[in-house]
């Protein structure tokens, strides 16, 4: 008899995984060629595994044979040799402060994830290359699920995007009040605040009205500002940075600022 359904597993499950740790492996061995020589080879590894096939929707499946089960099938895989040139011509260069790893990436569906993983794609400069080769990602991730994720790359650019700007996110060091040309300014400094010019951002609010931004920067900003907007007591200013990234502060009322 042949193992139960919970035991059952496909080929391409199987082989997905193992590419996978594959990948992860000459991964490894590309950082560690950074550091020092790679002196040493990867050997032939053989392996014979003792199955129970069936068809199940169409799709082959297999059922691990328990011991002292007979009748069941062998298959053999046979992984060749490597050598540390190969791994370095083939490999992975290693992940760059800008990159961003998948695993990272928190708001990306864990089923688009996976498939996207079981194809090598791990970071966002993975993304990238297969966007500028026009890969159809949908339809690859689509594939690799049975159909049941979906994603296309203005999702994967926008969760990407979100999950760097967390790695990133802004903070407001100091606050100054001043004159610009005669009217009166917030002087705002920090880090990582306007750092990726987007159409129509940054954005700024005092108590949910509008206000100028007249200068900005990774480091800066500047608020053009009309002292009858405020009012007494504490004011609350928001800033918009980009698609993925608010400020939120308060500055006390016109009889302080003025």
């Amino acid at each position: 008899m042949p193992a139960t359904s919970a035991d059952t597993w496909k080929l391409e499950s199987f082989l997905d995984s193992l590419i996978g740790e594959l990948d992860r492996a000459q991964d490894t061995l590309s950082v560690k060629g950074v550091t020092r020589k790679l002196t040493y080879t990867v050997q032939d590894v053989a392996m014979d595994l003792f199955v129970f096939p069936r068809f199940e929707g169409g799709r082959l499946r297999f059922d691990v044979a328990k011991p002292g089960e007979e009748g069941a099938s062998k298959i053999s895989f046979s992984l060749g040799s490597i050598t540390d040139r190969q791994i370095q011509e083939t490999g992975n260069r290693p992940p760059s402060e800008d990159d961003i790893a998948l695993d990272e990436v928190e708001d990306l569906d864990p089923e688009v994830k996976t498939s996207l993983q079981a194809v090598g794609v791990r970071s966002a400069r993975d993304v990238e290359r297969l966007s500028a080769r026009q890969v159809d990602v949908g339809k690859l991730v689509a594939d690799k699920s049975g159909g049941t994720a979906k994603v296309g790359y203005g999702d994967l650019a926008a969760v990407i995007n979100k999950a760097r700007r967390r790695q990133n996110a802004p903070r407001v060091q100091s606050l100054g009040l001043g004159r610009h040309q005669g009217r009166l300014t917030i002087a705002i400094d920090g880090e990582n605040l306007a750092v990726e010019p987007a159409i129509g951002f940054p954005l700024a609010f005092i108590n949910d009205r509008p206000v100028e931004v007249v200068d900005a920067g990774p480091a800066h900003m500047r608020l053009s500002i009309d002292p009858s907007a405020l009012r007494p007591g504490d004011n609350a200013v928001r800033l918009a940075l980009d698609p993925y990234a608010m400020v939120d502060f308060s500055v006390v009322g016109p009889e302080q600022l003025q």
